[in-house]
């Protein structure tokens, strides 16, 4: 909580954040100060408590660090069985998405600290992203606001079993998260305690941070079979992979059709260098391996709204796991219950997300789970 501070020492502390070695000249050129203010306001910054050290390093809470996508979302729900080729009277939700942000959500619905590093444009949807998720309690501030690109947009067709059919998504912004701008954050993410990435953003950044910051767990969602691939390089520093067979099958040029399939590749992914895998078989269920276990879980869903959004409250249930020390069956079982709660509502995120919610949809299943 920025509690005491003054506007200007709230300008200079921004500013410390995304250049932590700038020199008090040049900081009071920019801000047109004298150089002993800018001196007397760092002085005070110090005392209370929100800077430290040479390098003016930024004290802060640590936080999960997810860098990835966000956008908005336009899903279309039919009426009726869905007609290509016709208009198909229905409805049309509009929400916030973006597989990075919408882990991020989900997160701060669980009640855990989270700052989303990401891209939007300078226009109104960027503005609602980051106003409405900033009042959700998702940290925004060091995400990048681009006059180039336009902020990125999901337009997903459900059909009448709400199972996504077709979708088209424009995200060329997400290039702009590039290793110059992950070297201007770096302090926020030698500060996290988990970094999270989705693969949309380029492979260059991913390898970049996982040659930077394999000391810090970090956590993957692979997105897609296609995006999946960007994270062919970089294995070996990944924590946590949440893959479906399809992109284990891309990642590892291996099948993944059955469960011995899929347990040989959760093998190999382990000899690759990684502490846990999650690898979803859709309603088939869950196959989770870690160094010393392995577990099947399956569970029958009640109640489906839409499929959308299930994958980013699992990985948020797995990092809530993690953060609880929880072992491997307990965050598989955890992340489904998160994972099904999302299934009760239109919404990508379900609006009553929470740890009691997941308690009790846990409570009003049926689990078929077995250990290896």
């Amino acid at each position: 909580m920025e509690v005491g501070m003054t506007s200007r020492e709230r300008e200079i502390l921004e500013i410390l954040k995304k250049e932590p070695m700038i020199a008090q000249q040049a900081l009071a050129d920019r801000l047109k100060l004298n150089r002993s203010s800018v001196a007397v306001h760092i002085a005070n910054l110090m005392k209370k408590g929100y800077i430290m050290g040479k390098g003016y390093i930024v004290s802060e809470e640590k936080k999960v660090t997810v860098i990835g996508g966000s956008n908005i979302d336009l899903q279309g729900f039919p009426n009726e069985s869905l007609k290509l080729y016709d208009s198909n009277p229905g409805k049309i939700e509009t929400s916030l998405g973006g597989v990075g942000r919408n882990i991020s959500e989900n997160l701060a619905k669980l009640d855990i600290p989270v700052r989303l590093i990401s891209a939007v444009g300078n226009d109104f949807y960027g503005q609602k992203l980051i106003k409405e998720s900033e009042d959700m309690g998702i940290d925004m501030k060091s995400s990048l606001i681009s006059d180039s690109y336009p902020t990125s947009m999901y337009l997903s067709i459900m059909d009448e079993q709400n199972d996504m059919r077709v979708a088209i998504s424009q995200m060329e912004i997400y290039e702009l998260i590039d290793e110059t701008f992950i070297q201007e954050n770096q302090l926020l993410l030698k500060n996290a305690n988990i970094i999270v990435l989705d693969t949309n953003i380029p492979k260059k950044t991913i390898d970049y941070i996982g040659m930077n910051f394999s000391d810090i767990p970090i956590f993957v969602d692979p997105v897609s079979s296609k995006k999946a691939m960007r994270l062919k390089d970089s294995l070996k520093y990944i924590h946590t992979i949440k893959p479906n067979r399809h992109e284990v099958s891309d990642l590892l040029g291996i099948p993944a059709d059955t469960i011995d399939d899929i347990r040989k590749a959760g093998e190999k992914f382990l000899e690759k260098g990684l502490k846990q895998v999650f690898i979803s078989m859709g309603s088939e269920g869950v196959f989770a391996c870690d160094e010393k276990s392995e577990v099947f879980l399956k569970a029958k869903a009640k109640d489906i709204k839409s499929a959308t959004g299930a994958g980013d409250a699992f990985m948020a249930g797995i990092i809530s796991s993690y953060l609880k020390g929880s072992q491997l069956d307990k965050a598989c079982t955890y992340a489904t219950g998160a994972s099904l709660t999302a299934l009760k509502s239109y919404s990508t995120i379900n609006p009553a997300m929470s740890e009691s919610e997941i308690e009790k949809t846990l409570t009003d299943i049926e689990f078929e789970i077995k250990l290896y």
